[in-house]
């Protein structure tokens, strides 16, 4: 099957949008006709952070099964999946422990499936969804109810996974607890989900637009705060009683920004780091006042979610009204409108943008 994909030549070259041919499943493989694909951030980084090039870019994704590969037994044509772009190996010390989440060796593919030039190439995070089909280890296929919208489906294997996981999984947030989430894009008004799902005391938002803190409050907020007018360490007191809070999300990946949540954080408190940094970037802290007030700094991978089982459960929760994704989805293109999308600055209203192959 010959279709047109985006996708980067080389390390630092902008996307291009070419041609390239695909190969059938493998036998513990799925083929998937995307229906629809959402813009994330690291789709917008791998330009300058990619780990292999030329490649596909796209990983956040839902869409419908066309062909399985002859082992495949959980999944058939027709099925309506959304993308899990990180499948367990099931073999490695973590996978064996029941900590698949850390998994070690995540599959990619037995083979290359999709070739450019006549030759292989890669996919981003082995998805590469910014094409109107993609091949993915059978894991890497998450079936879903079939009345779900394929554009709100998209986002539940990124966006969505990554900020109510961090919530529910990585921090671990309990009833009662004051948490503060910077940044209000897609992953933090998730964040902001999960904190509610899990019973959260007060669930403060910092951003410096008042168009996504005024949004915020409709996912959950309790507290808003915009960073461009106060300071923001002694707003978070203030909202705490001075305590600082139990949990501070960073969504925004800068440095800065993290050593300033430090401050935010009371006694037993975490620094849950969500936001994907430049590689490279430092930070600093002082580790006696971490060591005296008993203060955690954790990193968060795709919220530490169990995909096969929480891609569903967040599907049925969006279709049973426990959660709002409808409006997340800010902007809806085709394929042909999405080059200029990765260099155009983003609106304070908007959160994700949203390719359908409808």
């Amino acid at each position: 099957m010959k279709t047109a994909a985006v996708l980067i030549p080389e390390l630092h070259h902008p996307p291009v949008i070419d041609d390239v041919v695909f190969t059938g499943p493998g036998d513990n493989e799925v083929a998937i006709d995307i229906k629809a694909s959402g813009l994330c951030h690291t789709d917008i980084s791998w330009i300058d952070n990619a780990r292999e090039t030329p490649c596909i870019l796209g990983h956040e994704g839902a869409g419908i099964i066309s062909a399985v590969g002859k082992n495949v037994r959980h999944l058939q044509e027709g099925d309506h999946v959304a993308i899990n772009w990180r499948v367990h190996c099931g073999q490695c010390q973590h996978c064996r422990s029941g900590r698949g989440a850390w998994c070690e060796n995540a599959l990619d593919t037995e083979e290359p499936r999709v070739f450019w030039q006549d030759a292989p190439i890669h996919t981003i995070l082995s998805a590469g969804t910014f094409c109107k089909r993609c091949i993915v280890p059978a894991g890497g296929a998450v079936p879903i109810r079939k009345d779900m919208p394929f554009d709100k489906a998209a986002l539940l294997g990124c966006g969505v996974a990554t900020g109510i996981g961090a919530a529910l999984y990585t921090a671990q947030i309990h009833p009662g607890d004051d948490v503060v989430i910077i940044g209000a894009g897609g992953v933090g008004m998730n964040i902001i989900q999960g904190a509610r799902l899990q019973g959260a005391g007060t669930i403060i938002i910092i951003d410096l637009h008042e168009e996504k803190l005024t949004q915020a409050k409709k996912f959950g907020a309790t507290d808003v705060i915009c960073a461009s007018t106060c300071n923001t360490v002694d707003a978070v007191l203030a909202c705490t009683n001075g305590r600082g809070a139990e949990h501070v999300f960073d969504v925004t990946g800068l440095p800065s920004i993290m050593e300033n949540a430090l401050q935010m954080l009371g006694r037993g408190g975490q620094l849950t780091c969500v936001g994907v940094p430049n590689r490279g970037d430092t930070m600093t802290f002082e580790p006696r006042k971490l060591i005296s007030m008993q203060q955690t700094i954790c990193g968060c991978t795709y919220g530490d979610i169990h995909p096969g089982h929480d891609l569903q459960t967040f599907a049925q929760w969006y279709m049973q009204g426990r959660i709002e994704l409808d409006s997340l989805v800010t902007k809806t293109i085709n394929l042909e409108e999405l080059l200029p999308e990765f260099t155009r600055k983003t609106a304070p209203h908007e959160f994700r943008t949203v390719v359908t192959f409808e």
